[in-house]
C-alpha cells in the first residue's frame, strides 16, 4: 500500500476501528483465564508459569510469520536493547501481577481486589499522558470513573460478607499487582515502537516464564500440574487467553495507544462474571447487571471516533 495512503486520515481511523474490535475479542479471551485458573487447581506461580510455557509455542509460530511479511532491515533491527528491555521488563510485570493477584485472593475479599487491582488504568493514563504523551479527553476519563465502579459493581455478590484478618496484607497486594499490570501494559506500549507484536510477546512470556518458575520454587510451589485435566485447563489459558488474548492487547496497543488499551481490558471482568454464571451457575444479579452496563459504556466511550 502506498505510504501516502497508510497515512491519510481515513486510513488511520479504519485500522483503528478494527484495532479496537481486535482489542475487544483479545479481552474477552483474556476474561476468561480467571474461570480456567479455577478449573485448573493449581499453585499461583506455577500456574503463571504453565500459561506463559504453553503460550510460546503459538507466539514462536506468530513471530515466524510476522517476519516473512517485514524486509530484511527492519528483520535485523528488530533484536536490539530497545526492544529487548522493555520486552523483559513487561514479562517481569506480568509475573509480578499474577503472582500478588493470586496471593491476594486469598487473603482478601474479591471485592477490595477487584476494585484495587483495577486501578491500573489510573496508572496507566496518568504514566502514559507523561510519557508518550498520550493527553487524556473528558471522555477518557468519564471512562476510566465507568470502568472501575462497573467492575465494583460487577464483583459485588456477597460472597465474603466480613473482612479476612489478612484484608490489609491482601489489599497492599492488590494495589502492588495493579501497578504490576500497569508496568506490562506501558512496558509493551514501548517495547511495540521498535518491534512487532509477535517478537514482543515472546519475550516478555520467556521473561515471564523464566521469574515465575524462580518464584514458585522460592516458594516451594508444586510445579507439574497435578492431573491431566489440570494441564489441559493451564494449555487452554495459555494458548487461548496469553497467546491469543495478549497478543491481540499487544498488536492494537500501538495504534489505540496505553490508556484506550488499559480502559477497555476491565471488559473482561464482566466477560468473567458472564463464565461464572455459564459454567459454575453464578447467576448475576441486579447490581451486577449494572456494573455490566456501567463497564460496556467505558468500552463505548473509548472506541474510535
Amino acid at each position: 500500500m502506498p505510504a501516502a495512503l497508510q497515512t491519510s486520515p481515513v486510513y488511520s481511523r479504519n485500522r483503528k476501528i478494527r484495532d479496537f474490535i481486535l482489542l475487544l475479542i483479545g479481552a474477552t479471551a483474556i476474561g476468561n483465564s480467571s474461570v480456567l485458573v479455577r478449573l485448573a487447581d493449581a499453585d499461583p506461580a506455577a500456574t503463571a508459569f504453565w500459561r506463559m510455557l504453553t503460550a510460546m509455542p503459538v507466539l514462536f509460530l506468530w513471530t515466524l510469520l510476522e517476519r516473512r511479511q517485514t524486509d530484511a532491515k527492519r528483520t535485523n533491527q528488530d533484536f536490539n536493547q530497545r526492544l529487548i528491555l522493555p520486552s523483559i521488563l513487561a514479562g517481569f510485570s506480568f509475573a509480578f501481577d499474577l503472582w500478588l493477584s493470586n496471593i491476594a485472593l486469598g487473603l482478601t475479599t474479591m471485592t477490595s481486589f477487584i476494585i484495587l487491582v483495577h486501578l491500573a488504568p489510573v496508572v496507566v493514563v496518568v504514566v502514559a499522558w507523561f510519557w508518550f504523551g498520550e493527553r487524556p479527553t473528558i471522555g477518557i476519563f468519564i471512562a476510566l470513573a465507568l470502568a472501575i465502579i462497573g467492575a465494583a459493581l460487577l464483583v459485588q455478590s456477597g460472597r465474603a460478607s466480613g473482612a479476612p484478618s489478612n484484608a490489609l496484607l491482601g489489599d497492599i497486594a492488590s494495589v502492588a499487582a495493579a501497578i504490576g499490570y500497569a508496568g506490562f501494559i506501558l512496558a509493551v506500549r514501548r517495547a511495540r515502537h521498535f518491534g512487532d507484536t509477535g517478537v514482543v510477546s515472546l519475550i516478555a512470556a520467556v521473561s515471564c516464564a523464566f521469574f515465575t518458575f524462580i518464584i514458585a520454587k522460592i516458594m516451594g510451589e508444586t510445579l507439574m500440574p497435578k492431573t491431566l485435566h489440570s494441564f489441559a485447563m493451564l494449555a487452554i489459558m495459555g494458548v487461548v487467553c496469553h497467546a491469543f488474548g495478549q497478543g491481540l492487547q499487544t498488536f492494537a496497543i500501538n495504534s489505540l495507544g496505553a490508556s484506550v488499551t488499559s480502559i477497555v481490558l476491565v471488559y473482561g471482568v464482566a466477560v468473567t462474571v458472564f463464565g461464572g454464571w455459564i459454567i459454575f451457575n453464578e447467576a448475576p444479579n441486579l447490581m451486577q447487571f449494572i456494573g455490566g452496563v456501567l463497564v460496556l459504556s467505558a468500552v463505548i466511550l473509548c472506541r474510535p471516533k
